[in-house]
């Protein structure tokens, strides 16, 4: 039976501290996948188990399956980006392939250019890397390369060291579900090519679009070896797998594999992916996602403007993720401390900044809950938001309940 507060509830601040989180959490924070369509991998198992068991049951090598790299090889000409085996390394999923980029490209102090916002465990794993951060804006087109363009120049004259890297997911952008138009992608290799730095292009959702035309990645338009591409298999078949890939020239492949201190990317798992693409089961498997995935999309947006008018969202045509922004002076970071005691898990906006937060903003994800969790997941979200708004709560509370967070993953 619920337990949830209603939205006129005389709570005060005590009231808060004393109400346990709630045993029923509608978990909208991580990009997790949606088990119901977590895919049953019996048969590919099996043969991994067997006939390639010679494989599988041993230490695998560094690059990854010879099999598996051609077959990668085959998957992203569908998108447009030529490479061979010798461009193709397989790591344990996106972020590992990030972490390798770092190791092989950057010192402490080194800068890399992020949008702000940016993913929030990009933004972490480069953080361990000891780097100062260069934010630039975005807007409906995508990061903005005329104000890029202009702080490179800037830097340059005033003899400021050049970032190295320039970190973007340019696809159905992870917070805001911007897409990056052509012609900043062109604009971003033509400035990476002038300035001396690499781009990191962080695909992991260009087959989950529900509307409208793909964009080439920045990979296919690179002519010169400045894009390094990162892929997993993470959003479209299952992130327990992971198998990831990184794409990019074999002078900067060879260079990341010295630092690939794992004895190789678990071969088994490698074996039931490459099955998938083998039998061309991989378009199959993404077409149900995305019909599925449309229909959370829609809940969630349609759930904001019943329960939270306030709130200003972008509609990304693919993805998974929801950027929802509120009023000047709204506290996103007490309002996703609040919210597991409503019963619904948030990840504040301010995870997504490299620096200070430029809006009062929260994540949302789509892709854990079915449409009905997600509808009361923002029922549960708008309550929150209320009781934060009709309260006066000390410094003490506040930081009380953003301690709720705790440790939790971010995906």
């Amino acid at each position: 039976m619920s337990t949830l507060p209603k939205p006129d509830a005389s709570l005060d601040a005590a009231d808060l501290l004393r109400r346990p989180l709630h045993n029923d959490i509608i978990e909208l924070s991580g990009g997790y996948a949606f088990p119901q369509f977590l895919p049953d991998v019996t048969r590919e198992a099996g043969i991994a188990a067997t006939v390639y068991r010679h494989e599988t049951m041993q230490y695998a090598e560094v690059l990854g399956l010879d099999d598996l790299r051609d077959l990668i090889v085959s998957f992203v000409k569908a998108d447009g980006v030529s490479c061979d085996r010798d461009n193709v390394m397989i790591v344990n999923g996106a972020k590992h392939g990030l972490d390798l980029i770092c190791r092989a490209f950057l010192q402490p102090g080194d800068r890399v250019i992020v949008t702000a916002p940016s993913y929030m465990t990009a933004l972490s794993i480069l953080r361990t890397h000891q780097v100062e951060f260069l934010s630039v804006r975005q807007d409906d087109d995508g990061i903005v390369t005329g104000d890029l363009e202009n702080q490179l120049l800037n830097d340059q004259a005033e003899g400021r060291p050049l970032p190295k890297l320039l970190f973007d997911v340019p696809e159905f952008h992870n917070p805001t579900g911007i897409t990056t138009s052509l012609a900043r992608r062109r604009q971003l290799v033509e400035l990476a090519n002038r300035f001396g730095f690499l781009i990191i292009e962080d695909d992991p959702y260009r087959r989950i679009r529900f509307e409208g035309d793909p964009v080439p990645p920045i990979k296919s338009l690179d002519d010169r070896g400045v894009v390094i591409a990162l892929g997993t298999a993470s959003k479209i078949v299952a992130p327990g797998l992971r198998i990831g890939w990184v794409i990019a020239e074999p002078d900067i492949i060879e260079r990341m594999a010295g630092f690939k201190a794992d004895g190789g990317t678990n071969p088994f798992s490698q074996r039931i992916f490459a099955e998938l693409l083998r039998t061309n089961q991989i378009d199959e498997l993404v077409a149900k996602l995305v019909a599925e995935l449309r229909l959370h999309r829609d809940a969630m947006i349609s759930s904001l403007a019943k329960a939270l008018p306030e709130a200003e969202v972008r509609t990304p045509p693919g993805g998974y993720f929801l950027w929802v922004t509120f009023p000047a002076g709204t506290d996103a970071d007490l309002l996703a401390g609040l919210a597991p005691t409503y019963g619904v898990r948030i990840y504040p906006g301010r995870l997504s900044y490299a620096g200070q937060p430029v809006l009062p903003a929260i994540r949302l994800c789509y892709s854990y809950e079915d449409p009905e969790r997600i509808a009361e997941g923002i029922s549960r979200l708008g309550r929150a938001y209320k009781a934060m708004h009709s309260q006066g709560l000390d410094d003490a509370t506040k930081a009380s309940l953003l301690a709720r967070l705790g440790k939790v993953p971010i995906h």
